[in-house]
């Protein structure tokens, strides 16, 4: 038994206790305003044999209320199933009841006497006790909560933690040294060539590319909208450094005001100029497209280039396409999907999300 089971027993089985005490002194006073005053500890030692039969069988009421629950999707076998344990249980305790008064008052199990006491206090104690079993059931399916709510809760902070971690990493790959030192370089190289204002051009671009990406990191969901005007800025960024770059956006205005997770396509497009553009020589391509299906916003990017190989077709993916598929659990669980396909001459990148408008 685990340590917090233990100290549930042991709190259980004090209540017990605290209500043979009570019972006890209830009955003493009794005999004393009776004029027949009787002894306490005897009375006390009673109650506590006779309490100590519900604190025997809570753990396994317990075990009762968390194996056959009482809720939404099982109201009625519940219910059904925990009237008869209490009928079982109950009719269980009167005898035991019984067994015991009957020891006491004779000094051995007599049939008969045995008959008498289980006749009195099936009479007057039946419905008690049945409802005793029923407030252990009520106190059972509480504290089932209450550790499922605590879960939960637990989850949903490790999962808040996560998506954060996941988001800082995104960022960081967003503003990877390597892009970073490229564009600059770029820069450098153009204006020792004197093209002052295509520096400049590069400059501003990369500015508000920057801009951009901080201020909308704050927010886990963004509009389609903000999410391609975003793209195009790095692309404007990625066209100065790639002069053979050619990028057609498949633009949906009917999608734009749906809510994909922020920079989820950067990466991919990013990913596309490295390992596919830059790696084959006739490779100029790039097409972005989106559409409805359903219920769901599907969003690919294709690009020309080498296919996957092994590895990726294995379904390996490097840092910054990870980050993605771990950002799509966090956000949505398992009803987001992205996926890398070979198709025709280059490989195809889909990601497939569940509608969520902006307002």
């Amino acid at each position: 038994m685990s340590i917090s089971g233990l100290k549930r027993n042991t709190v259980i089985y004090l209540i017990w206790v605290l209500a043979a005490l009570f019972t006890s002194t209830q009955l003493y006073l009794k005999t004393l305003d009776a004029g027949t005053p009787g002894s306490w500890p005897k009375l006390f030692f009673v109650q506590l044999l006779v309490w100590s039969v519900w604190g025997a069988l809570s753990p396994f009421i317990f075990w009762l209320g968390k194996r056959f629950r009482i809720d939404r999707q099982t109201y009625y076998r519940g219910l059904l199933l925990h009237l008869g344990f209490a009928v079982i249980l109950v009719l269980f305790y009167l005898a035991a009841y019984s067994v015991i008064w009957n020891v006491l008052g004779t000094g051995t199990l007599v049939w008969m006497t045995f008959k008498q006491y289980f006749k009195l206090f099936f009479l007057n104690l039946f419905h008690w006790h049945f409802f005793i079993y029923m407030a252990i059931i009520g106190v059972a399916h509480a504290v089932q909560y209450r550790a499922e709510s605590e879960e939960r809760s637990k989850k949903a902070i490790n999962l808040e933690k996560q998506l954060l971690t996941s988001e800082l990493n995104t960022l960081k790959a967003q503003l990877s040294p390597h892009f970073l030192f490229n564009t600059i370089n770029n820069v450098i190289g153009t204006i020792e060539q004197g093209k002052n204002k295509v520096a400049s051009g590069m400059l501003f671009r990369l500015g508000a590319f920057l801009r951009t990406t901080l201020e909308e990191s704050r927010h886990k969901l963004i509009p389609l909208e903000k999410e391609i005007a975003y793209l195009k800025q790095y692309l404007d960024i990625e066209k100065f450094r790639n002069q053979k770059l050619e990028v057609v956006i498949a633009e949906d205005e009917s999608a734009m005001d749906f809510l994909v997770p922020n920079f989820i396509l950067q990466p991919i497009v990013e990913n596309a100029i490295k390992h596919g553009i830059a790696k084959a020589e006739a490779a100029h391509r790039i097409e972005i497209g989106m559409e409805q299906v359903d219920e769901n916003l599907k969003l690919w990017v294709y690009n020309e280039g080498p296919l996957l190989n092994r590895v990726q077709h294995s379904g390996q993916k490097g840092i910054g396409l990870s980050n993605i598929t771990s950002r799509l659990e966090v956000l949505y669980g398992g009803n987001a999907t992205f996926k890398l396909f070979s198709v025709n001459r280059g490989v195809l990148a889909e990601i497939t999300l569940p509608l969520e408008s902006k307002g």
